[in-house]
């Protein structure tokens, strides 16, 4: 899997990069795993939306977080 973090500083070992810096990791896997509905909560809604619909499942969203 690929994951993208965007952090604001990151800590190495010789010391802090204080800027913003985005990181995109290739091959990436887990080695522990959170309860389902844990892990959803962590993940944005949007992101969420769009992995599903394009796992042709319809996705049906509360009148309120409708555009």
């Amino acid at each position: 899997m690929n994951i993208t973090f965007e952090c604001a500083a990151v800590k190495v070992s010789g010391g802090t990069l204080g800027c913003g810096i985005k990181l995109e990791v290739e091959g990436a896997e887990l080695h522990y795993t959170l309860p389902d509905k844990e892990m959803l909560s962590f993940m944005d809604e949007e992101n969420i939306r769009e992995y599903m619909e394009s796992r042709g499942h319809l996705v049906v969203m509360r009148r309120e977080d409708a555009a």
